[in-house]
């Protein structure tokens, strides 16, 4: 499964159940570090609320924490609830 990175910054926030390839249990996502990566959103107007960053999927971050944890490998993803 393809997470963006507006994705990614997403569950970070909102922290979904996630299903991976190796085992039938659900685990909670908690964060992926996006330090390195570009915002949300590009800065905008009042009116404008800004552009998504231009971005190369290659460069995001392969792994992320769940709420116990354990890293996981972004691209092991098959579900999100």
């Amino acid at each position: 499964m393809r997470i963006t990175l507006q994705q990614r910054h997403r569950f970070n926030k909102a922290k979904p159940k996630i299903q991976l390839d190796d085992s039938d249990t659900k685990i909670q996502w908690d964060e992926c570090d996006l330090s390195e990566s570009p915002p949300y959103r590009l800065k905008g107007s009042m009116t404008a609320h800004g552009k998504f960053p231009p971005y190369k999927y290659e460069e995001l971050p392969t792994t992320f924490k769940d709420t116990d944890g354990n890293v996981h490998n972004v691209d092991d993803i098959i579900s999100v609830t």
